[in-house]
C-alpha cells in the first residue's frame, strides 16, 4: 500500500510477492530449486550485485563489512536474513530491501533498509538501537533522507521505518516526516510460506511479471501526480556511499581524499581534501556480449593508423594500417570493461581507464582515432537517425543557482593550489595559451594570450576592468602591471581567493588589484571593461542569457568585453547538451561547453551587446594540454606525496588527454570574443595589424 496525503491525496493498493532468504542458505536454493538461480540465469535470480557493496563478492560480506564500518558486530555464527524481490527474467526493482541481521544468540542487531530509486541507485540505512523511536509489537527508527527517490518529495525530509519481528506474518513499512507532517507512508504485509518449487510456481503463476508491472505502475502513478500540478523536485547529483549531495559538506579531518573510491587500508588521508565522485562498480548486463563484440568491432576498424588490442587470454586482435596514421597499442585488463560498456553509456571508456580496465601507449592518439571514428559513424545510417533523435528529444538543463554555482566551482579548483603548481607555468594560467612562434615557453605563451585579450580591450591607465572568474590573478598581474589598469576580479574559488591575492601584495599592485569571493551575478556599479576566460563553460546553458544581461548592466558606456570561451560546433550543440559525458560527472560538475551560436542567441536575446569581433584560438590549446600533461606525469611521485591516489592520477591523465584530443581533431574550440554596443565611437578605427578579428 501507498498513501500520499500531501500536497494531494492518492492512495494505491497492489498484490506483491516478497521472497525472505537467509544469506548462508542461498547456494543450496541454488541447488534445490528449478527455478531459482544464485548468480546466473533462471527464471527467478539473485545477484550479489543487485545489492549493496562489491558485485564480485557474496552479499552476506558486503553486509558484514559495512555494520563492521560502523561499529555493528553480529560474531561468528550471525545470521542475515534479506527481504526484497528477485529478478524475474532478468529485470528487477526494489524500491526497498531489508537485512535483518542478528547475532549467533537470535538476537536482532540491526536492520539495513537498501532505499532504491527508478534511477538505478540504491543507498543503505542503518537501524539500531540508537536511531530507535518505538520499542514494542513494532520496532519503529527514523533516519535522515539521504538519497533522492522520488521528483515529487524533496530532500530535507526523515525516514520513519517500522518493523515487526519476522514469524508467520511479516510487516515492514517507510514514512516520510517533513516537520510536523507525515505526508507519505509504504507498508508491505504478507503471511510467509516455505519456498519450494511448487510454491515458487504458484506464486509465478499468481503474480506474472510482478517486477515489471511495479515498474510500470510507479511510472503511471507519477504521471497522475504531475496531471495534479504536484510540485517537482529536480534530482540532486548521486555518489555511491554517500547519497544525493545537494550541498558540498566540508571533508571531516581523517575521511577519504581526492579519489574516485575509498582509499587501500592503513593509507594516510590528507584532512581537508575534496573527495572526487566514487566510480560505481561494474555490473553483469544481458548485452555485455554484445558491447563486446561491437567494441572489438569498432576498435577493428579505425579510420586512420591501427590499433591492436591484447585482450586477457592472450589473444591480439589487429586492425587498421600503420601507413595511414599512429600504430597504438591497446590491453585489455579485465572484463569489465565490456560490462561498463554495456551498462554505462558514454561514460563507459572513462570510467574503465580510471578503474584500470584497459592501457594504452598513446592515450592522446587512440582517442583521437575514436573521435575521428565516431563522427564517421555518426554520419551514416543508422546512427544518424539515432543522433538526429537525441538532437530533438526534450531536455530539462539543470539550474545554476548561487549555492550550486558555488559548489561546482570548489568541486575542481579547491582541489589544493598545491596540486595545480605541479603542472601550470609560473603565471598560474589554467586557461588556453597562445603560441605565437616556435620555441615559446608556456609562460610566454600565456602572456602573449593576456597581451591579445588587453589589446584586443584597448586597455590603459584610465581602464577599469571587471574579470569575472579571476583564478589566480595572472590576468590581473599582466593587465595592472603591464598597462596600467585597475582590475576587480571575482571567483567563487576560497584557494583561488587566497593566493590571487597573496601574489598581487608580492607584486605590490595591491592599490590597481582588488580580488572579491563572489558571484558575479551579486556585482554593482558600472565598469570600462569585462574580461572573462573561460569561465562562460562552468555556469551551463540556462545561465547564458543571465550572464549576457549581467555584462550589460556591468559595462558602462562606451565599453568592451573580450569573452574567452571553449565551444562546440553549432551542429553539434544540442546533442551535446542532451547527453551527459564523462568530464561533467567527474572533472567539472555543472559545466556545460557552449557553441558560438548559443553564446550570440543568448547575449541577443538578453543584452544590448552585439559581437565587433571574434577569433578561434583552440588549436593553441592541444599544446597546451600537452604540456600540462607532461608536466603532471613527471610530478606522479609529488602528486602521491599530496595525499592523491593511483586512481585520482589516472582520473587527470584522462581528463587532459581527453581534452588534447578534443582541441587537435578541432572538435572543440576556443573562441575570443569582442562584445560591445552599437554606435560605440570608442573602438579604433583600424584593427591592429596583429589582430586577427
Amino acid at each position: 500500500m501507498h498513501a500520499r496525503t500531501l500536497p494531494t491525496r492518492n492512495v494505491f493498493r497492489y498484490p506483491v510477492c516478497f521472497y525472505m532468504l537467509d544469506l548462508d542458505e542461498l547456494p543450496e536454493l541454488d541447488r534445490r530449486i528449478a527455478l531459482f538461480g544464485y548468480n546466473r540465469r533462471n527464471v527467478v535470480t539473485f545477484r550479489d550485485g543487485d545489492h549493496l557493496g562489491d558485485p564480485a563478492r557474496p552479499v552476506k560480506e558486503n553486509v558484514l563489512e559495512f555494520l563492521s564500518g560502523r561499529g555493528v558486530d553480529l560474531g561468528p555464527g550471525g545470521r542475515v536474513t534479506l527481504l526484497t524481490n528477485l529478478r524475474l527474467l532478468g529485470h528487477v526493482f526494489n524500491p526497498v530491501s531489508y537485512f535483518y541481521c542478528y547475532r549467533a544468540d537470535g538476537r536482532l542487531a540491526a536492520i539495513v533498509a537498501e532505499v532504491g530509486n527508478t534511477f538505478g541507485e540504491r543507498h543503505p540505512y542503518l537501524l539500531t538501537a540508537d536511531n530507535q523511536v518505538e520499542d514494542g509489537a513494532r520496532r519503529v527508527y527514523e533516519h535522515p533522507k539521504l538519497m533522492h527517490v522520488s521528483p515529487f518529495f524533496g530532500m530535507d525530509q526523515t525516514y520513519r521505518f517500522s518493523f515487526t519481528e519476522p514469524g508467520q506474518k511479516v510487516h515492514a513499512g517507510v514514512g516520510i516526516i517533513e516537520g510536523d507532517e507525515r505526508p507519505f507512508w509504504a507498508e508491505l504485509t504478507g503471511v510467509r510460506r516455505p519456498l519450494t518449487n511448487a510454491a515458487l510456481a504458484r506464486a509465478l503463476t499468481r503474480y506474472p511479471l510482478m517486477s515489471q508491472q511495479v515498474t510500470g505502475l510507479i511510472h503511471w502513478q507519477a504521471v497522475k501526480l504531475s496531471m495534479k500540478k504536484v510540485p517537482f523536485h529536480r534530482k540532486p547529483r548521486f555518489s555511491p556511499g554517500e547519497g544525493s549531495r545537494t550541498t558540498r559538506e566540508p571533508v571531516r579531518p581523517g575521511a577519504p581524499i581526492a579519489t574516485l573510491d575509498a582509499p587501500p587500508p592503513g593509507a594516510a588521508p590528507a584532512p581537508g581534501r575534496t573527495a572526487l565522485r566514487p566510480l560505481p562498480p561494474a555490473r553483469r548486463s544481458p548485452f555485455t556480449g554484445m558491447a563486446r563484440r561491437l567494441g572489438l568491432w569498432g576498435l577493428a576498424h579505425p579510420v586512420r593508423g591501427r590499433i591492436s588490442v591484447y585482450l586477457p587470454d592472450g589473444t591480439v586482435r589487429r586492425g587498421g594500417d600503420p601507413a595511414t596514421g599512429p600504430d597504438i597499442a591497446v590491453t585489455v585488463n579485465s572484463k569489465n570493461l565490456w560490462r561498463r560498456l554495456a551498462t554505462r553509456g558514454r561514460l563507459a571508456i572513462g570510467e574503465s581507464y580510471v578503474a584500470g580496465d584497459w592501457r594504452t601507449d598513446d592515450l592522446v592518439g587512440l582517442l583521437e582515432t575514436l573521435a575521428l571514428s565516431g563522427e564517421w559513424a555518426r554520419r551514416r545510417p543508422p546512427w544518424s537517425a539515432w543522433m538526429e533523435l537525441q538532437r530533438r528529444r526534450p531536455h530539462l538543463p539543470p539550474r545554476s543557482d548561487l549555492p550550486g554555482a558555488k559548489r561546482d566551482i570548489q568541486y575542481h579548483y579547491d582541489l589544493g593550489n598545491d596540486l595545480y603548481a605541479l603542472f601550470l607555468d609560473p603565471s598560474w594560467t589554467y586557461s588556453c595559451a597562445f603560441f605565437e612562434h616556435p620555441g615559446m615557453s608556456l609562460q610566454e605563451a600565456q602572456e602573449a594570450k593576456y597581451r591579445r585579450i588587453c589589446d584586443k580591450l584597448g586597455l590603459g591607465a584610465d581602464s577599469h576592468v571587471l574579470e569575472i572568474g579571476c583564478g589566480w590573478g595572472g590576468f590581473a598581474l599582466h593587465a595592472a602591471r603591464e598597462w596600467g589598469a585597475r582590475v576587480t576580479g571575482v571567483t567563487l574559488s576560497e584557494e583561488q581567493a587566497a593566493l590571487a591575492r597573496e601574489r598581487i601584495t608580492d607584486a605590490g599592485l595591491s592599490d590597481r588589484i582588488e580580488i572579491l569571493l563572489r558571484d558575479y551575478r551579486e556585482m554593482e556599479g558600472r565598469f570600462t571593461h569585462i574580461a572573462s576566460i573561460e569561465m562562460l563553460e562552468a555556469i551551463g546553458h540556462r545561465e547564458l542569457p543571465v550572464f549576457f544581461h549581467a555584462c550589460d548592466r556591468l559595462l558602462g558606456p562606451g565599453g568592451i568585453a573580450c569573452i574567452q570561451t571553449i565551444a562546440v560546433p553549432d551542429q553539434t550543440y544540442e546533442r551535446y547538451r542532451r547527453g551527459h559525458d564523462w568530464i561533467r560527472e567527474y572533472v567539472f560538475p555543472g559545466a556545460l561547453i557552449p557553441s558560438l551560436e548559443a553564446v550570440t542567441k543568448a547575449m541577443t536575446r538578453s543584452s544590448g551587446l552585439i559581437v565587433h569581433g571574434v577569433e578561434n584560438i583552440g588549436y593553441h590549446y592541444a599544446e597546451t594540454l600537452r604540456q600540462w600533461r607532461e608536466r603532471f606525469l613527471s610530478n606522479r611521485a609529488e602528486v602521491l606525496a599530496l595525499g592523491y591516489d593511483e586512481r585520482f592520477i589516472r582520473t587527470w591523465d584522462f581528463y587532459l588527454a581527453f581534452c588534447e584530443a578534443g582541441f587537435r581533431t578541432r572538435a572543440l574550440h576556443d573562441y575570443q570574443l569582442v562584445l560591445t554596443r552599437p554606435f560605440n565611437d570608442r573602438l579604433p578605427r583600424e584593427p591592429s595589424a596583429r589582430m586577427t578579428f
